[in-house]
Parts: C-alpha cells; structure tokens; sequence
C-alpha cells in the first residue's frame, strides 16, 4: 500500500476524485440510484467536491516548492559557473605568468615569445586569418615554449653538442606545454598548435610526424616565426645571422620543413615586421631561442 501511495502523486489523486465524483453524479441524474441510495451518493459527491479543490491546492504548492527549488538550483549553477570562470582566468594568468619566466629563464632568449607573436600575427594576416584565429595564433606564440619549464637549465645553457637524452628532454617540451594549456577549456585551440609547432612540412618533424595541412595552420606559421626568431639570435656558441643568411635558410627549407605558403606570407610581411617591430635589425636582430642549432632543427 506504501509503496502505491509513493507512486500517486497530487495530481493523479485529483483525477481519480474529479472522475469518481462525476461518476456518482451521472449516476444520479440518469435514474440508476434512488431513494436512499441517491442520498448517499450526493452526500459522497458533495464531499468528494471540496476534497478535490484539497488535492488541487496541495499540487499547486508542491508545484510552487518545486519552482523554487529548481530556481534556487539554478542560481547556484549560475555562482558556481561564475567561480569556474573566475578560476580558470587566474590559471590563465598563471600561465602567462610561467611564460614569461620561460622566456626570462635563458637570457639570450628573453622575449622570445613575443617577438614571435608579433611575427606570427603579421604572417596570419597575410593569410587572411579571422581576428579570431589571429587572436588564437597570438596566444599560442606566447605560450608555444611554456613546456620548456621542464627543461633544465643546464641544458638550454650548453654550449656543446646535446646527448640524446638531452635532446629529448627539449623535445618533450612540446607535449608538455600543449598538456598544461589543455587544463584550461578556452585555451584548448591554442594547446594544439603549440603541440604540432615542431612538425614539419615534410613529415619528418615532432611529436607526431605530420605532413603538410595535417599540420595545423597555426602550426605551420608559428613554426616560420618562431625559427626566423632563432636564426637570427646571438648565442654564447654562435653568432646571430644575418637578416639575408636567414631569409635564404627559410627560402631553401620552403616545402621541406616549412610550408611554402606561409614563407611566402612571411616575406609579404616582412616590411611590416622590420617597421612595427624596434628590436629587429637587418644585421644581427636580437631575436632568441636555443632549439634550432643543436637539437636538428627541432
């Protein structure tokens, strides 16, 4: 019995009096009950009436409770989303933050990364990328070495050759970084470009050996960004190339290591980088990173 009544709610209660009770009346007044017989039935009738209008106010405030309820459900959702939102901005500051200790890590690469931002929006938008990829692209510049973090110091420091391990140890960087970026849900665009910027256009790249457009686009341009970056940095067992030494390595690597397109994007936007960017000079132009000369155009 317990267990029907769980199963009758206000509503079906209603229902069955409504019914039961226009039952009797139609009994009634078609002729089948009388005498004292009919005087029982309307007396049952008469209460089953307010009985109903009973069930049907309690329905109502049950409905009202269940309103409030889901209203008050919502508005936690909503103080919950907000306090996601707002610790998710902080983890990407915290990125931004880990970044720039990458770039400050190595001093022959200090500001790395935005040099290669800037570098890379001026290609994206001789492709005619959205402001939406651009920002994208922006992004992963920034971001596109933060999995060097885990690479020790020694190490981007070396002046002789890397061993294997060392080697690997600067490859691993790329799945790193992408791994940490994906932590954050608006930044997952951004972890897979910095995850594939090491691919070549060849397939004989890293993580994965991607060939040509299975390479992200934004990929493809922060790979040209970020090795003109390097090429023409002075290192403690190097010195920087020259503006012309670098455009003829880009030029000769065009559909090997990088991607023909987006080397002839970079030379159309050339002058803008030279123009808007102060740090670039056409002799030595300070531009940082280790990773090309050692590890094999990595």
């Amino acid at each position: 019995m317990r267990r029907l009544t769980k199963k009758l709610n206000h509503r079906t209660i209603c229902t069955i009096v409504l019914m039961a009770t226009g039952s009797l009346l139609w009994w009634c007044l078609s002729g089948y009950l009388g005498g004292a017989r009919l005087q029982v039935a309307l007396l049952i009738a008469a209460g089953m009436v307010p009985l109903f209008f009973v069930f049907t106010r309690l329905e109502r405030i049950a409905t009202m409770r269940l309103v409030e309820k889901n209203w008050a459900l919502a508005g936690e959702n909503v103080r919950l989303m907000e306090s996601l939102d707002e610790i998710e901005e902080r983890f990407v500051v915290s990125l931004r933050s880990i970044a720039e200790t990458v770039d400050a890590h190595d001093v022959y690469a200090n500001g790395h990364s935005k040099r290669v931002a800037n570098v890379a929006v001026k290609i994206g938008k001789k492709l005619n990328m959205s402001e939406k990829e651009l920002n994208s692209l922006e992004t992963a510049a920034l971001f596109h070495d933060i999995g060097m973090i885990w690479v020790p110091h020694y190490i981007l420091m070396k002046e002789q050759p890397l061993t294997a391990d060392e080697q690997a140890a600067i490859r691993r960087h790329t799945v790193q970084g992408a791994e940490l970026l994906d932590s954050a849900k608006s930044l997952k665009d951004e972890g897979i470009a910095v995850l594939h910027h090491h691919e070549r256009f060849d397939g004989t790249g890293y993580p994965y050996g991607l060939k040509g457009l299975a390479i992200p686009l934004a990929a493809r341009v922060l790979a040209v960004a970020d090795a003109f970056d390097a090429m023409t940095s002075e290192r403690p067992y190097r010195c920087a190339l020259l503006m012309r030494e670098a455009l003829e390595e880009l030029y000769s690597n065009a559909g090997g290591q990088f991607d023909p397109h987006v080397v002839e994007a970079f030379l159309n936007a050339l002058d803008d980088i030279t123009r808007e960017n102060e740090t670039v000079r056409p002799e030595t132009m300070r531009f940082g990173a280790r990773l090309y000369s050692m590890v094999g155009n990595c």
